[in-house]
């Protein structure tokens, strides 16, 4: 059993002000209870985001709410258009985020980063490069029409030959790409991809400083079938080199949960229901 991205939690300061940023800013479908709102921003559970207050996401990983700095990780937002890389741009920036990075091709496509209300990084990219001619004005966009294609997570690491075993040999996490300088993990049909570059070269991609310490604001839910399976994903995940955090418990009704810590810092949430 290998784990899967099944639900990104990310930890805000303002839960009705993250809302109306991924509802009508990112095109999200919202629901679940005011507290606990749950982001649907595309079809399936691979573009799941769940929006928790920031100290409780720390509190039930067992860890520090302090941050300072890159948080280590960015979210994408892939699209199948330049043109539409521009809408959600000025779409998000319409509702509260800030462009961090301005649009630019590359050999690869097309893509910027923008920065949501609470200070998490979107890379909006798409494989189709602009066209250098004919650069229409991009509209303001009304939260509704445009869906990403998935919506992958990318974690910088200090050190990648040794993320790729933990995540591969370590946890069992199938590669799908394999490059010096990036590492794509498949979840598997309709879940959100694992990716990897060393943190330098995250946080330059994102126009960032690379510094940064503390608690990273995010965790990653892998939804599991008994307790038995969460105590066995904790063992083997601290087995390959990484930390349990918080040891496997009753988490009320019939939920039973622990997290774990990766090679660098970034926390998993196993839990069955």
């Amino acid at each position: 059993m290998s784990p899967t991205i099944d639900v990104i939690t990310i930890g805000v300061r303002d839960l009705e002000r993250a809302r109306r940023f991924y509802e009508q800013g990112l095109g999200g479908a919202v629901a679940g209870e005011p507290r606990a709102p749950t982001v649907d921003l595309g079809p399936g559970r691979a573009s799941r985001l769940a929006l928790r207050p920031w100290d409780a996401v720390a509190s039930d990983a067992g860890v520090d709410a302090g941050t300072s700095g890159f948080r280590g990780f960015t979210l994408s937002y892939i699209l199948d258009s330049a043109e539409k890389v521009d809408d959600v741009l000025a779409r998000a920036k319409r509702h509260g985020g800030e462009i961090s990075k301005p649009p630019k091709n590359a050999l690869w496509g097309y893509s910027a980063y923008i920065t949501d209300p609470d200070g998490y990084l979107w890379k909006i990219a798409s494989s189709k490069r602009r066209p250098l001619i004919a650069r229409k004005e991009p509209a303001a966009g009304d939260g509704s029409a445009i869906q990403p294609q998935e919506i992958p997570i990318t974690i910088g690491v200090a050190d990648m030959q040794r993320a790729k075993e933990f995540y591969k040999d370590g946890l069992g996490v199938p590669v799908k790409k394999d490059y010096r300088k990036f590492v794509m993990f498949d979840g598997g049909a309709g879940v959100s991809g694992l990716g990897m570059y060393r943190r330098e070269a995250l946080a330059d991609d994102a126009a960032v400083p690379p510094e940064g310490s503390g608690f990273r604001g995010f965790g990653i839910t892998h939804v599991t079938g008994s307790a038995e399976q969460v105590d066995a994903l904790l063992t083997r995940a601290a087995q390959a080199g990484g930390r349990v955090v918080k040891p496997g418990a009753a988490a009320g009704g019939d939920a039973y949960s622990g997290w774990f810590a990766d090679l660098d810092g970034n926390l998993w949430h196993v839990v069955s229901r």
